[in-house]
């Protein structure tokens, strides 16, 4: 647990031995809130956004990613923070209108796009539907017509490169996510010859969780690389925009080194001034998507042990939210090797004699759990535990209707205040209200 201990001291200060989140202890949230919860300082999400923004051109847009945590309330602070949203569905397009962005700072990318959800984005009119196949292009064209509208659209690519690293890589390899480098010619004669649709530009996007700066880098010159091929052959006419993509990892666990970001932006800024001196890019918008990055540390999940036992020599801590409420932490969320995901005991965080414990959640399935062997104060049932870094990719992303458990909170704190944003729910048992 001396990992987490690292984590949530790196974020969060410590008073009394206790994290102070948003300014309010967590013993204080505790009382009010009942496990397992969520619970996000918007305070840190707003200082992590504003040292990103100050550290890049005024001509690189951040577009926060809505899949890493849809909350209304996170959406929103982005929005008063001048970002724009990415988004992946129409409940998430829904959800970045009602926080308040405005459609031209709306992107929506995904590769199955139904017809509801196209016919939404081009009735918005927003900025930009990133289309990820041949027949998404034809059926965005059809739509606009039969809406009278004129649909911005940019291609996702995609790349020819390989650029390998990336622990979910989404590029360079036969993949549902875009439209094959070497295809692109041929879609963009289809799209001049259709009046309803504009070319705003392209998106190139390799892949999750990049912990390498380097090949983050070379992403972004590939792009560009690739824009330029696009522009010479449209007769020089330049694009509108440039979307690098997300994908900045967050190092979960001891051995990963930590994205350097200021090497990154270094590079990102350089490479997009000069390209600024170019025709190609005279009036060209850059983009970059991130989610994770953005949200992961103003988050902790805080989970209750129900019980301690012991089998043949082991002791387990049995929890209240396993991986219904946290799939991340419980490492089913992506994690090809199984590792012990930083948690800790929030309410022993000053007590130095440890013992071993496997930290489990409270479902009938070997996949429940955080991990094995910590090395934590002696933990009782009542106790606190606290994961750091879920932020990101937590309630949403997790199985909550699985053997119908109870959902979980989601509280946001700051200035010393906190508030509950969504409700703990019983999980809806509609048959059994069926009259047969």
């Amino acid at each position: 647990m001396k990992r987490a201990r690292e984590i949530v001291k790196n974020y969060f200060k410590i008073k009394d031995f206790e994290p102070i989140i948003g300014g309010v202890r967590l013993s204080e949230i505790v009382r009010h809130v009942k496990t397992p919860a969520y619970v996000y300082d918007l305070d840190i999400l707003k200082q992590t956004y504003t040292k990103l923004r100050h550290s890049l051109n005024s001509d690189i847009r951040i577009f926060y990613s809505l899949k890493a945590n849809p909350l209304v309330c996170i959406c929103n602070s982005f929005h008063k923070m001048n970002a724009g949203a990415e988004v992946a569905s129409l409940g998430e397009l829904e959800t970045a209108i009602c926080a308040g962005f405005p459609p031209e700072k709306i992107i929506f990318a995904g590769p199955g796009k139904q017809r509801h959800e196209l016919e939404a984005a081009v009735g918005y009119g927003i900025l930009s539907i990133n289309a990820e196949s041949r027949d998404e292009v034809k059926a965005i064209g059809t739509i606009a017509g039969s809406m009278r509208k004129r649909a911005r659209v940019s291609l996702r690519i995609n790349p020819k490169k390989n650029l390998s690293g990336s622990q979910l890589q989404m590029g360079g390899y036969p993949s549902p996510f875009g439209i094959d480098e070497e295809k692109i010619p041929g879609v963009l004669s289809m799209m001049n010859s259709c009046r309803e649709l504009e070319f705003a530009g392209i998106h190139v996007f390799v892949g999750n969780q990049i912990m390498d700066p380097g090949l983050a880098i070379e992403n972004v010159q590939n792009t560009l690389d690739i824009a330029r091929g696009i522009v010479a052959a449209r007769s020089g006419s330049s694009l509108k925009l440039v979307n690098f993509g997300g994908g900045i990892g967050i190092p979960y666990y001891s051995r990963q080194e930590e994205f350097d970001i200021v090497r990154f932006n270094r590079e990102l800024n350089r490479l997009t001034q000069l390209s600024g001196k170019e025709n190609a890019f005279e009036k060209t918008l850059f983009l970059m998507e991130p989610g994770r990055y953005l949200v992961a540390g103003c988050g902790v999940f805080l989970t209750k042990v129900v019980y301690i036992k012991e089998s043949r020599g082991k002791k387990f801590a049995v929890v209240d939210g396993g991986m219904n409420a946290n799939s991340m932490a419980t490492g089913n969320l992506g994690q090809k090797i199984p590792r012990n995901f930083p948690i800790c005991c929030a309410n022993r965080m000053n007590e130095t004699d440890t013992e071993k414990f496997d930290i489990v959640g409270p479902l009938c399935t070997p996949m429940d759990i955080y991990g094995r062997d910590y090395d934590s104060p002696r933990m009782s049932r009542g106790d606190i535990l606290c994961a750091p870094l879920s932020g990101a990719y937590g309630f949403t992303a997790s199985p909550g209707r699985f053997l119908s458990r109870d959902s979980c909170a989601e509280v946001a704190a700051s200035g010393g205040k906190f508030r509950v944003v969504r409700q703990k729910e019983r999980t809806e048992h509609i048959l059994a209200k069926q009259n047969f």
